[in-house]
């Protein structure tokens, strides 16, 4: 696993938004279409990256311990070991990085958004985070097509200013069918469910009408939110 890290990919004013790329995107130079989004979206602070080893298609093989028997070629024999390589290292990133990464920026105001994966970090990385108010505070968390399960955000969203904002599409694929129904994913994930709480903190989105398409994409989600002002 490769040491995440935090660049800064737009400058702003006063407030900042961390996000957070999701499950084989480790490769994906996608910032420019962050930046771009966010800004659609009239988000006007700087914005941020957190970068963390999401692992990637071309690592799938080599990540499994079935990658030098010959006959198993077909990457779906792989994706399951791979995939379960990658879920431990966004809870690694979250519970061991995570807080001193966003305590070096200079803004004291700062969000985070995750997409898939990316938002496995922001939860384990909230439940080990201790607030102090006299250096940052934490607004808002963006969830996008989250996998990953409904439960403790009620915790999480007590550490904040502001709400847990969770996006979901009851219709999404890959979490309905591969994460959820075929035992990859362990909990319902709340990229396809409502957070469960009553907690004034937490706010669920249902985009399934908006975006009426099972597919998972980041692409999707960001033209979902550029479309609207949830700031």
């Amino acid at each position: 696993m490769q040491k995440p890290y935090l660049q800064r990919i737009v400058n702003g004013k006063d407030k900042a938004m961390i996000f957070l790329n999701g499950y084989q995107m480790k490769y994906e130079n996608n910032s420019a279409l962050w930046a771009d989004k966010l800004r659609q979206a009239n988000w006007h602070g700087a914005i941020y990256q957190l970068w963390w080893d999401s692992g990637s298609y071309y690592g799938m093989k080599n990540m499994s311990p079935l990658g030098n028997i010959p006959i198993l070629n077909s990457k779906y024999i792989h994706l399951y070991p791979h995939w379960q390589v990658i879920l431990k290292r966004a809870k690694n990133t979250g519970l061991t990085y995570f807080s001193s990464l966003i305590s070096c920026i200079p803004e004291t105001q700062i969000s985070l958004i995750g997409y898939s994966l990316g938002c496995r970090v922001i939860h384990y990385g909230m439940l080990n985070y201790k607030p102090d108010s006299k250096i940052h505070s934490l607004e808002n968390i963006y969830l996008l097509a989250g996998a990953i399960r409904t439960i403790k955000w009620d915790e999480i969203a007590d550490k904040i200013s502001g709400k847990v904002h969770n996006f979901y599409n009851k219709k999404d694929f890959v979490l309905r069918d591969y994460f959820s129904i075929k035992g990859t994913y362990v909990y319902k994930p709340c990229g396809l469910s409502p957070i469960q709480s009553q907690h004034h903190g937490i706010r669920n989105v249902n985009i399934t009408n908006i975006v009426n398409t099972q597919k998972h994409e980041l692409l999707i989600s960001l033209n979902t939110l550029a479309k609207s002002n949830y700031w």
